[in-house]
């Protein structure tokens, strides 16, 4: 007999939310380990496609009417916060593919993701999954962030300092990047240099605070994933190539979005 749908989505949830073995929950279940996991994707191509319109880039107006008033001080045209997360992966046997997989930060197997929030703290940009090897930098350049579609002329964007990207959102888009500053070669910062960083820090912290509780909230994306799903596909429907780890990470930001905030409006 087959499972009602309902109690397919859930054990889909169930597998994100603790990441339970596959064998584990047939054995619940009491259904062949093949028929859950073709359930599981399933659901993950269904959510990935039907609802993946959650995690969008708002227009202008809304953004600017939605800004919390702390932040309107400090960057009255914060339009985005970036920064890249980890997943730890099984190692792919190729040598070559463990190479383009390992991160030096992290000592082991990555994939690595590019992620975009909103001043309310709500995902608006994730880019496909990259070995760990890939610089920050790299993927934010060949991610198609840097595009007048997301950013106009003005907009400002916060990230870390290891982002050196000002010249490329300002030649590209004419969009602000602002990171804290560099005390390298440098004796003593102006008061200037310490009171940004500050500022940029206290609004940046954010978006770890979104990594944080969509790792938390669905922690099949603390890894170890396994190396099928970082084996990337062609997917018919959308007519583009994607791993499965894309569409995973896909749906946690889409269910994470649907949550509340973690910034609250003054």
């Amino acid at each position: 007999m087959e499972m009602p749908l309902k109690d397919q989505l859930f054990i889909t949830l169930v597998k994100l939310r603790h990441n339970m073995s596959f064998d584990f929950l047939a054995q619940v279940r009491g259904i062949p380990k093949t028929t859950l996991i073709d359930y599981f994707w399933k659901w993950i191509d269904l959510l990935y496609a039907k609802v993946g319109f959650y995690v969008k880039w708002a227009d202008r107006e809304t953004i600017f009417q939605t800004i919390p008033p702390v932040f309107k001080s400090k960057f009255p045209r914060l339009t985005s916060i970036i920064d890249c997360f980890e997943i730890f992966i099984e190692a792919p046997k190729n040598l070559l593919a463990r190479a383009k997989c390992y991160s030096q930060y992290k000592k082991q197997c990555t994939v690595k993701v590019l992620i975009s929030c909103g001043p309310l703290g709500n995902m608006n940009f994730l880019s496909k999954a990259w070995g760990g090897r890939a610089s920050d930098i790299q993927i934010v350049r060949e991610s198609g962030f840097i595009d007048q579609k997301y950013h106009l002329p003005g907009d400002q964007i916060l990230a870390d300092r290891g982002f050196n990207l000002h010249e490329d959102f300002a030649s590209q888009c004419s969009a602000h990047l602002l990171t804290p500053a560099f005390t390298k070669g440098k004796s003593q910062l102006s008061a200037l240099e310490v009171e940004t960083p500050r500022k940029i820090s206290s609004v940046r912290i954010h978006i770890e605070r979104v990594i944080g509780l969509m790792k938390n909230r669905f922690t099949i994306l603390k890894g170890p994933l396994p190396i099928r799903c970082v084996q990337s596909l062609k997917d018919e429907s959308i007519e583009t190539t994607l791993s499965s780890c894309d569409k995973i990470i896909k749906v946690c930001a889409i269910l994470t979005n649907l949550g509340p905030s973690i910034v609250f409006k003054d």
